[in-house]
């Protein structure tokens, strides 16, 4: 039961504390100017309350003689008036002046009601005006903490070059800006310098894995190779073509990071016939029903990026996937946007977002397949997209299998 009292507080605190700080700091303006002018208020109530006292009693006990000169007594002559027995009875002074007092208190109550009541309006006047101050005052530097906090928000690796570039007053918001300024100048080059090292390395390392590819071709295709050899030759090919399709993977991961050099209209629904035309007899390999549903819906982007992007789904679709298993792909275009959703059968996904992490396979069941992919797929698929101004998503199908949906902007 001790506890009870406590409620109450603790409730007003939790819906305190839930305010935004804009909120927070009117408040506690007003609160300071609204204590201020209480306090100011009840010092002059007793100050003036004082003073008419003080008056009121020398008012009180002064008595006007008849000639009109004033003088200053404590009681004022009495007066007799007859009394009832026929005598003469004197009346004092305190029974003459006894109507006066009571005019004099009266004055007193009411000028200090009407100095009350019109303090306590023009109290709550001044600190409504004051709330309003208080709400604008605070508005102003926190506008400048609103524009760190949603480029905070959106920021990502490929808008790096945008900065805040605050103005105002040279104050901690300020100095707020200017450092965040310096962190984006700082991830910008580290970011570039990681995407050159990466086309650069792959550049460096696709003229060995050719020199590799053609030294074991060319023995193989003039059967100079012993056939207890050929085995480990074929190995070392599919070796080489691993490596190549993960520096291709680099090396188009790089190029769709440095975002679109020149744009035109593209048809998507081309694009996907072509890619699902491609992967026609692997899916036949597979056990794998493709469907095509596709209408008219031109967007705006690199032709060479837009086939990588289907392709890489509609072949993630196609490998990762069960026998007797299908995939669907649809592009639909609605208020102007185009939205490109490939849905396939398979196994339970518990990561999908994460999938889209560079070298990030998913679970064990997609890592130890026959032909696992480089990791780059599904990470290609996304950076090729935000290059384009669209968002990719996915998301696991309870029945077991992935939904990635890519969204385009309007044309």
């Amino acid at each position: 039961m001790a506890a009870a009292p406590m409620a109450v507080p603790r409730r007003w605190l939790d819906r305190f504390t839930s305010l935004t700080l804009r909120t927070k700091l009117a408040l506690v303006y007003t609160g300071v100017f609204a204590l201020g002018g209480a306090l100011l208020l009840a010092a002059n109530y007793a100050m003036v309350s004082a003073s008419l006292e003080m008056r009121g009693v020398e008012l009180a006990t002064t008595a006007v003689i008849p000639n009109g000169d004033p003088a200053e007594t404590l009681v004022a002559p009495a007066p007799t008036v007859p009394a009832p027995t026929g005598e003469a009875a004197p009346v004092t002074g305190w029974e003459e002046t006894e109507p006066l007092a009571v005019l004099v208190d009266d004055y007193q109550v009411g000028v200090l009601s009407d100095l009350l009541l019109n303090s306590v309006l023009i109290l709550l006047g001044v600190t409504l005006l004051a709330a309003l101050a208080g709400w604008v005052i605070a508005g102003g530097p926190l506008r400048r903490l609103h524009r760190v906090t949603d480029a905070a928000r959106t920021l990502s690796e490929h808008d790096l070059h945008s900065r805040l570039d605050l103005h105002g007053p040279d104050d901690e918001f300020r100095e707020l800006g200017d450092t965040f300024d310096g962190m984006l100048s700082r991830l910008e080059r580290a970011f570039d310098s990681q995407r050159r090292f990466v086309s650069n390395a792959s550049h460096e390392l696709r003229t060995p894995l050719s020199v590799q590819r053609a030294a074991l071709e060319v023995p193989l295709a003039q059967d100079r190779v012993p056939d207890d050899l050929r085995p480990a030759f074929r190995r070392a090919l599919d070796s080489v073509a691993r490596s190549e399709a993960l520096i291709s993977g680099l090396l188009l991961l790089a190029r769709s990071d440095r975002g679109l050099a020149r744009t035109e209209e593209v048809d998507l629904a081309e694009v996907v016939q072509g890619a699902v035309a491609q992967q026609a007899g692997a899916a036949e390999e597979e056990g794998v029903d493709l469907r095509l549903d596709v209408e008219p819906a031109p967007v705006d982007g690199d032709p060479v990026l837009l086939e990588h992007l289907v392709r890489n789904l509609v072949e993630n679709a196609v490998r990762y996937n069960t026998a007797d298993g299908w995939v669907e792909v649809r592009v639909r275009t609605a208020a102007g946007r185009t939205v490109l959703r490939v849905t396939n059968s398979g196994t339970e996904v518990r990561d999908a977002e994460e999938l889209f992490e560079p070298f990030h396979r998913g679970d064990a069941a997609r890592l130890h397949r026959d032909r696992p992919g480089s990791g780059l797929g599904l990470s290609i698929v996304r950076s090729i997209s935000t290059a384009h101004g669209a968002k990719a998503t996915a998301r696991a199908r309870p029945e077991g299998g992935l939904v990635v949906t890519v969204g385009f902007p309007e044309l």
